[in-house]
């Protein structure tokens, strides 16, 4: 199988694809010849990222703004999706926000509204795309978390690492759900990257992650959407449940 082809005639959903690891994992996924169905908050952003993409090669892309807290949307860009390519192979579930707040300054609203990003949306995906990869008795879903789901994350941000453990726990779940289908549930967990997020964290809270890791340096995008592409591949099809660590080796388990 050639690596760079062994995606071509499937689709895959990627949210958050207008920059980014999602941006980084739309590029992979095109590499490797899958159409792309990509959904973002910001469409500016969203229109610059499928130029590109359709630019470098020769893959169909498919986008569309929709707010991920709302259900009529996702519902609506997934219908959209399957109409334009006729199935959905692949589901990677990247979306999410990340404010840096302490308890104390944590609304209930703003913890309901990354609840329902983080968490929720996964779920509202997924269970749309669900009932075609059974049909065809073939999926890949990669729900993407975070190493804060796992180790709590740093002083801030309660409710995300709260959604980033939830995702492994419903990964772990739905993987029981749809093995029987030949669908496989996965999620990858990405310590500190090159992104927006991480410029948000601070030059201090950086240079104690690159301190705390073995290989020492912050992750780039892509050393995401590597980890993605394979579990988004025909030759991942005996993994499943698993949480796929991309942290340089800040936690070891």
């Amino acid at each position: 199988m050639e690596r760079y082809m062994e995606l071509q005639g499937q689709c895959a959903v990627v949210t958050g694809s207008a920059q980014g690891i999602g941006k980084a994992i739309a590029f992979e996924l095109a590499v490797r010849g899958a159409d792309l169905a990509l959904c973002d908050l910001r469409e500016d952003e969203l229109r610059k990222t499928a130029g590109e993409i359709q630019a470098a090669g020769s893959v169909k892309v498919f986008i569309r703004r929709i707010d991920l807290a709302q259900e009529n949307e996702i519902e609506g860009f997934v219908e959209e999706a399957e109409k334009s390519f006729g199935r959905i192979d692949i589901l990677v579930n990247n979306a999410g926000m990340h404010p840096l707040h302490r308890i104390q300054e944590i609304s209930s609203s703003e913890w309901d509204l990354v609840l329902q990003v983080n968490l929720r949306a996964h779920f509202l995906f997924c269970r749309q795309v669900l009932p075609g990869m059974r049909r065809r008795k073939y999926g890949r879903i990669i729900n993407i978390a975070s190493e804060a789901g796992k180790n709590g994350g740093t002083v801030a941000a309660a409710h995300y690492a709260a959604s980033k453990a939830g995702v492994l726990g419903f990964t772990r779940n739905l993987a029981q759900q749809t093995g029987g289908d030949g669908i496989t549930v996965n999620a990858v967990c990405p310590g500190r990257i090159a992104t927006a997020m991480a410029s948000a964290a601070g030059e201090e809270e950086n240079r104690k992650f690159i301190e705390n890791s073995i290989l020492k340096r912050i992750g780039d995008p892509e050393d995401v959407a590597f980890a993605v592409a394979y579990l988004a591949s025909p030759r991942a099809g005996f993994v499943t449940a698993e949480s796929m660590m991309v942290n340089g080796g800040t936690l070891r388990d």
